[in-house]
């Protein structure tokens, strides 16, 4: 199936028109023709290609991730008081040092052994779509494994999952977006930065191997202070809850909108995997990141001076034909399908990258074990898309469930 979009430039996504958003393959299309180039929309040099891409984020030392997200760095004299990322906003060795603390909760044989209780609490959500008429597969599925599973690899107790997942979607309000209210995301900054404070504090003396425990020691030894840490979580928090239900959520609208995808990935399971990564790579949860040029010198054979922006387009590198043959659509046996640059590249590379691969793995292999076929309810031009051109996914996917034994949403079938 083709999955290009609709004719858009980056003036579109930049002013979130919802068919950008949606599908942005056109406009990045047209980025890559010019290669790379300075545009006002952005007030950035687009960087599209995906050579020009990787080169990029292999060179710390020529660009910096001090402008990640969009904002100016932080000056010594500047009042640094919001949740600004730690990791994000780092380099090495700095960066090296600070990802170090939390390295070994991520390997993946630390990841692997999550797996049954993310199976576990991922059957629940499941099964609790049985018997229910009103189906949101973003609202009641993608949104509630992750802030679930990243809560207990941090160590929150479940009984406050709910309000972690409300800190964090407000303080990401307004990443690659114009939305959010001011005051309000102050506010929350304020609760999540005493609720984070009394966890670390329960924790002195307390050795243990979950993130906050981790984090805490490294206060206790001087490594980070308290404002520091509370970065630092709210960065793993995003990272590993928002991001991840981006995937998830794109990931079930391609199982809904590709004609017979859902039934040979329940006749072929070892096709889930490449599946995976096909999802990664066509609708990456991040599109695109900030980078600040420390030299002067070329990018992509483009003349670009010291203290300029790059705008790296992640999203517009996994569809460059000259890297992935069929481009524009989902190949199941593709030979490079795991060299996407979803995860991004180099130092920066995303620490979290194990555990959402399996927590995609867990969400589809209980879908495909349980459910007959899957209808989107909407048509893929209805969805609605997270207003923002650096997060992508769709923000609601209504459907008709059929499970193998029984219909849920819809008439019982004879």
């Amino acid at each position: 199936m083709d999955l290009t979009g609709a004719a858009v430039q980056l003036a579109d996504l930049v002013a979130l028109d919802q068919d950008g958003l949606r599908c942005p393959a056109e406009a990045y299309e047209r980025m890559r023709e010019r290669g790379v180039h300075y545009a006002p929309e952005v007030d950035a040099y687009v960087v599209s290609r995906h050579a020009d891409v990787v080169a990029v984020l292999r060179d710390g030392e020529r660009f910096s991730s001090a402008n990640t997200v969009g904002n100016p760095p932080v000056r010594p004299q500047d009042d640094d008081t919001g949740l600004r990322p730690l990791l994000l906003l780092s380099d090495d060795p700095l960066h090296a040092r600070r990802r170090s603390i939390v390295n070994r909760v991520f390997t993946p044989a630390r990841v692997a052994a999550w797996e049954p209780q993310i199976s576990e609490v991922c059957a629940r959500l499941v099964d609790g779509l049985r018997g229910r008429t009103d189906i949101d597969l973003v609202r009641d599925l993608a949104a509630l494994l992750p802030i679930r599973v990243i809560s207990l690899v941090l160590g929150v107790p479940q009984r406050d999952v709910d309000r972690f997942r409300a800190w964090s979607e407000e303080i990401t309000s307004s990443l690659g977006g114009h939305s959010g209210d001011a005051a309000r995301r102050e506010r929350v900054q304020n609760e999540f930065t005493g609720y984070i404070g009394t966890l670390l504090d329960e924790r002195d003396g307390m050795p243990g191997e979950d993130v906050l425990s981790l984090i805490g020691e490294a206060e206790r030894q001087g490594e980070l202070s308290r404002r520091e840490c509370v970065r630092f979580v709210i960065e793993l928090l995003i990272a590993g809850n928002i991001t991840t239900t981006h995937h998830l959520a794109s990931s079930m609208a391609l199982l809904g909108r590709v004609p017979g995808l859902f039934e040979r990935l329940r006749r072929e399971p070892d096709l889930i995997g490449r599946f995976i990564e096909e999802s990664l790579r066509l609708e990456a949860p991040i599109q695109c990141f900030y980078r600040l040029v420390t030299v002067d010198g070329l990018v992509g054979g483009v003349e670009v001076p010291a203290g300029s922006r790059l705008l790296v387009f992640y999203g517009s590198a996994n569809r460059d034909p000259q890297v992935w043959e069929q481009c524009p659509h989902l190949v199941l046996d593709r030979r490079n399908g795991s060299a996407h640059l979803a995860f991004g590249k180099g130092a920066h590379a995303c620490i979290g990258a194990s555990l959402a691969r399996l927590e995609s793995r867990v969400v589809l292999q209980a879908l495909l074990e349980r459910i007959e076929s899957v209808e989107l309810l909407l048509s893929h031009e209805q969805q609605p898309y997270l207003p923002s051109f650096v997060n992508h996914g769709p923000i609601s996917l209504p459907a008709r469930l059929v499970f193998l034994d029984m219909t849920v949403g819809s008439p019982r079938v004879p």
